[in-house]
């Protein structure tokens, strides 16, 4: 009992409960964010030594929040400057993770992070065709329907126990993304093997339930990536054909071949939601969302609108665009502009728009280097290429969304950054060095 209220007992304890709670609740994964901080400090203040400063992914996550701040201290709106580390205080955990992985079974936590993600992906395929929200009181039910025969028949929107089904989707999408990349492990006895892809095809499938249509495009990215590891040749084909079906839905779709009245069933609803993908008229809502962000960006080319101003500023911009084309937004502008790279550009300037940029730039340099020390489908192989996989397919889906500064996503994200950090450090570690 001693040992666990130690520090190292401690750090392995809230590391083990921000990946668990990471799969259902922002309360635990943020309070045990804090706590690793919290212990992080001590373990410095009684070591008597200043933290590692020297990666060059932590400083650039360091300047975009400087930058993020400098933003809105300047800034020609009155900007709550404090209130933008609300999305960006969770940037250093990745490097506190850095010590803690050290004290942990790496391999066991993996297994009880997918065994929570496993529960609720099926939780999330139950919604699907039923709509229910377990974990909330009726009153608060948060179930969405997407569409339906309007006699109780229909599918819903999968979302977990979280608020929003794009949420869930992102989340999903970087967390499955690393799984489908263990399934080509060496080594592997061909039952566990077969257990892996069966668990990777549940994941998807709850993704997939998610109805984000940016979430698939997310995960095809992500498949296609993964799948340059296996075969370049097999990776240019899918992406050809996929390519050709795109073209084809789009043509088939606009003139009316695709197009179902009134579906019937629930393949023809999802045939529905994907066909409207390729249809001008269904994506005008988002075209012109990304229309008021280039002309708000215009006007605020340098240090942007300031964080949490779209509602106050945007909203002159819509107006103008209702006036010129009779379009109603069915968002609010507080909901942003759908688009994530835009968004960053329009709350934070130029100056913010590539900084975020430089993140992904460093941390997908920093481990395509990492992956020429790594054996061909090898464990610290596999952690490396789902990492770029669900990042990549995250940040593609990223040009229709703004989930990354869900603080759900958020934390996914940079739990796979973690793990990548740590596996990049054991490959100058003499703790991890080959025998």
């Amino acid at each position: 009992m001693r040992r666990f209220f130690s520090a190292p007992g401690l750090t392995v304890f809230f590391t083990y409960t921000l990946f668990i709670s990471s799969t259902f609740t922002i309360a635990g994964q943020d309070a045990s964010i804090v706590f690793l901080y919290l212990l992080g400090i001590y373990s410095l203040i009684r070591q008597r030594k200043w933290p590692d400063m020297s990666h060059p992914l932590l400083w650039m996550f360091l300047l975009f929040t400087a930058i993020s701040l400098v933003s809105g201290i300047f800034n020609q709106y009155e900007v709550d400057t404090l209130m933008n580390l609300r999305n960006n205080w969770r940037f250093v955990f990745p490097f506190v993770l850095l010590t803690a992985m050290y004290q942990v079974d790496e391999k066991n936590l993996l297994k009880t992070y997918y065994g929570f993600w496993l529960f609720i992906a099926l939780y999330g395929i139950v919604q699907f065709f039923t709509g229910v929200d377990w974990f909330r009181p009726e009153e608060s039910s948060l179930s969405t329907p997407y569409m339906g025969t309007g006699d109780g028949f229909g599918i819903f929107h999968a979302k977990g126990n979280f608020t929003h089904h794009l949420t869930f989707g992102g989340s999903m999408l970087l967390c499955s993304s690393l799984a489908a990349s263990f399934v080509f492990l060496k080594g592997l006895d061909w039952k566990i093997r077969s257990l892996m892809f069966f668990a990777v095809g549940l994941l998807w499938m709850s993704a997939l339930a998610s109805l984000g249509r940016s979430i698939w495009i997310g995960l095809m990215v992500s498949l296609i990536i993964l799948l340059v590891r296996i075969s370049p040749k097999l990776m240019l084909a899918l992406t050809f054909l996929v390519g050709i079906s795109a073209i084809y839905l789009f043509v088939g779709f606009e003139s009316g071949n695709l197009k179902t009245a009134k579906p019937e069933t629930r393949l023809e609803m999802v045939q529905h939601r994907l066909a409207s993908g390729f249809s001008m008229k269904s994506n005008q809502d988002r075209l012109l969302m990304w229309k008021s962000a280039w002309q708000g960006i215009q006007d605020h080319f340098w240090l942007g609108i300031g964080f949490g101003k779209d509602a106050e500023v945007m909203e002159a911009y819509r107006k103008k665009i209702t006036d010129e084309t009779g379009h109603r937004f069915n968002n609010s502008a507080s909901a942003g502009v759908h688009n994530i790279f835009l968004q960053t550009w329009l709350n934070y300037g130029i100056f913010g728009f590539v900084s975020f940029l430089g993140i992904w730039i460093v941390f997908f340099q920093q481990l395509i280097q990492g992956l020429k020390k790594t054996v061909r489908f090898d464990y610290g192989n596999c952690i490396l290429w789902g990492a770029i996989a669900g990042i990549g397919g995250f940040l593609t889906a990223g040009f229709f969304e703004n989930n990354f500064r869900d603080g759900e996503v958020q934390t996914a994200a940079l739990l796979l950054i973690s793990l990548a950090l740590f596996e990049l450090k054991k490959q100058s570690s003499p703790l991890f060095s080959k025998k």
